[in-house]
């Protein structure tokens, strides 16, 4: 972690890489990623021994490079930074209240309407009235899950549908707005163990 203004040189290369050579991935977060307040979140540490922060913030460039939708990756991202403030900040912001159950209902109807369209956090912010941080909380307190994952789980389902249907995995894909079919088969094997491919096979 390297607080805006401060120039660390701390990543060495990596002595016992088979290559000689380190890999480095840098993450630049936005200042309206923080929370809204007067203390400010401190780091006073550069690294910080975090495995499961490690792999999610892995994960996540591994969806950046794949590709994958940007409501979904944005979710995470935040995801993650309430995880670093949570373990390793020094004055995390307090929690917000949550939010009134009409705007809930105008998120989640916007979230239906809208399975087919790559609507972003700010899209769905802007209709609860709220900063993007405090819809993602809001919306798991009340619907279980945050609303990219509701979301996936809207479109898995118009998947099987669509696929028992009759509709190629490429269709299905196009109608749910994937941007390709590798795409509908990630989510579709990391929800349910296999390939929407295999799932068509196997229901029709």
């Amino acid at each position: 972690m390297i607080e805006p203004h401060e120039v660390v040189s701390c990543l060495e290369q990596d002595k016992a890489a088979a290559d000689g050579q380190a890999v480095v991935q840098l993450m630049f977060l936005d200042a309206d990623l923080m929370p809204v307040g007067t203390d400010r979140p401190r780091f006073h540490q550069v690294t910080y021994p975090d495995r499961g922060l490690f792999d999610g913030i892995a994960t996540l460039h591994r969806d950046l490079a794949q590709g994958e939708d940007e409501l979904d990756v944005e979710s995470s991202l935040i995801r993650l930074v309430d995880v670093l403030l949570t373990r390793h900040a020094d004055a995390p912001g307090a929690a917000s209240p949550t939010l009134r159950p009409r705007a809930l209902r105008h998120v989640r109807e916007m979230l239906h309407s809208h399975l087919n369209t790559n609507i972003t956090l700010d899209d769905l912010a802007a209709v609860a009235g709220c900063s993007k941080r405090h819809l993602i909380r809001s919306f798991r307190q009340a619907y279980g899950v945050p609303p990219h994952q509701y979301r996936t789980l809207l479109r898995l389902a118009g998947a099987k549908s669509m696929l028992i249907a009759g509709l190629s995995v490429a269709e299905t894909a196009a109608e749910l707005g994937y941007c390709d079919q590798s795409q509908l088969n990630r989510h579709f094997r990391r929800r349910f163990g296999m390939s929407a491919g295999g799932y068509a096979r196997a229901v029709r």
